[in-house]
């Protein structure tokens, strides 16, 4: 078979738009936990009921991830509410962030602190599951969808008895019997990754951060990056700083041409919302990526690390500095092998990046006269 052009154009805006639900469905589920999560522990929020119970909730959220991802990528084809439903199921149901075992008898009820007086199946929380498996399956889910449109015309009035059961239930077995080799594909390349940096450590950091840096412009999702590949360690703190070089850039540029609440939002978060001036001028991603290569520095010199979603969200709730200077008990023995203490961490993400991006942007500005901050002007 030839591929036509119309083909490829096809098939590009399908996977473009399994990459934007996925990147969306992350961001809902994560950004509650990466901004509230430290907040509350760190203010001892969580010595009081409202606090505890909210951390918890932000906490359930994250597990709510695959069935976000299904939601979102089910929208982006602009489903109905049962294909979107039955698309989130699958979804939700393959990536394995919600699973079940047995408790044996005697076991104390999580919930009343009562022993168990006989053995009783409980559902457990996994984490966001695995993301790769998640956006795999639902895009299978979205042909599954296709398919019955185009050969059964939708099932008709039994789509709301068949739909469910074909694409929840056997597009959701499939994804549990591909989810194994997906996991593994996913832990190959982060431990590739890692092996590469420990190998090379200033080059994979500087490679890692630049790539970060520009990732994080584009409707790619870092942390959907981050999670799928497994990015953990120096390899992680790499491309959080690469994350928080574009956001320096942003806030140079931002703060000069823009109002102040656009400004603020860059710092609470949303770097991606300047994504549409970004790419009006692309030039500017070179500033990116040099700040990016030069913070990449104080990773290698400090030996800062991070976890998969610390890399995505760079200040985002502070969620890569904290994550480099605490252990999170959430996160598996072994992900970050090293901590930092505040000196390093301040220098390390504050005081290098903030020199880089004001060198890089004198020389870029002033002397190379690349762009301009007004080339940075727009309004969230």
């Amino acid at each position: 078979m030839i591929e036509t052009p119309q083909v490829k154009s096809k098939m590009s805006t399908f996977f473009q738009k399994g990459l934007t639900g996925t990147a969306q469905g992350i961001l809902f589920g994560l950004m509650p936990m990466s901004i509230m999560k430290n907040l509350l522990t760190y203010t001892h929020a969580t010595n009081y009921y409202f606090g505890s119970e909210l951390l918890a909730i932000v906490i359930l959220l994250s597990s709510f991830v695959p069935l976000l991802i299904g939601m979102a990528v089910a929208l982006q084809f602009n489903f109905s509410a049962l294909e979107t439903g039955v698309v989130s199921m699958a979804t939700m149901v393959a990536a394995n962030s919600v699973t079940w075992g047995l408790a044996k008898a005697g076991a104390n009820n999580p919930v009343t602190g009562q022993p168990l007086a006989k053995s009783a199946r409980v559902f457990l929380l996994n984490g966001t599951g695995d993301v790769l498996t998640a956006m795999v399956v639902a895009l299978l889910a979205v042909l599954a969808v296709f398919a019955i449109r185009h050969f059964f015309a939708g099932f008709g009035s039994l789509a709301i008895i068949l739909t469910p059961i074909l694409v929840g239930g056997g597009i959701g077995l499939l994804g549990t019997v591909i989810r194994p080799s997906l996991v593994q594909v996913t832990t190959w390349i982060g431990d590739g990754v890692e092996s590469l940096t420990k190998l090379a450590p200033l080059p994979m950091a500087i490679f890692i951060a630049m790539a970060f840096s520009v990732i994080l412009v584009t409707p790619i999702s870092t942390v959907g990056v981050a999670l799928a590949i497994n990015i953990h360690g120096l390899a992680a703190g790499a491309g959080a700083m690469g994350v928080v070089a574009t956001t320096i850039v942003l806030l140079i540029n931002s703060a000069i041409v823009n109002k102040k609440g656009t400004t603020l939002a860059i710092l609470l978060g949303a770097m991606k919302g300047m994504m549409p001036a970004v790419l009006k001028k692309p030039v500017t991603m070179i500033a990116f990526a040099l700040t990016a290569g030069l913070s990449a520095l104080g990773v290698v010199a400090f030996n800062i690390q991070g976890t998969p979603v610390s890399t995505g969200f760079g200040y985002g709730g502070l969620t890569a500095p904290i994550a480099s200077m605490a252990r999170d008990t959430t996160v598996p023995a072994g992900t970050v092998t090293h901590l930092i203490t505040w000196l390093p961490a301040l220098l390390g993400w504050v005081v290098i990046p903030l020199l880089a991006g004001l060198v890089v942007q004198f020389v870029l500005v002033r002397l190379v006269h690349l762009y301009k901050p007004e080339d940075f002007k727009q309004e969230l």
